[in-house]
Formats: C-alpha cells, structure tokens, sequence
C-alpha cells in the first residue's frame, strides 16, 4: 500500500473552516440558483476563494466544470 500526501499549507484550514461554519449554506440561502446551472453559487465562491489564495495557477475559466 502506498500512501501519498500533498501539503495544502493554508488553503486547507480556510477550505475547513469554510465548511465549519457553514458558509456555504448562508450562500445559497441569499443567492438562490435562478437557472439551470450545475454548480451551486457556494461552491464556485469557494473555488474563487481558495484560486485567490494560490491554489491553483491557473484561472478558473480554464477548467470546463466551472
């Protein structure tokens, strides 16, 4: 069994704590989904969040699920 690990240094904490809070429940609740998307707005806002904070070097516009 090979067990592998990547740090995730900060973003890992503000991704829990985001989940902890429940913030993304507050999210949906004042911005309720008007069409027919496949993402909730909480979970994009998340995404932008942590991309923000150097997640990922690339923008979120060049992922097809966003």
């Amino acid at each position: 069994m090979e067990i592998r690990t990547l740090p995730l240094d900060h973003l890992g904490l503000v991704s829990g704590v985001f989940d902890q809070l429940d913030i993304a429940d507050l999210i949906d609740d004042r911005l309720p989904k008007k069409r027919n998307h496949n993402l909730e707005h909480s979970r994009l806002i998340k995404a932008m969040i942590l991309n923000g904070l150097g997640y990922v070097g690339q923008r979120l516009y060049l992922f097809p699920e966003f």
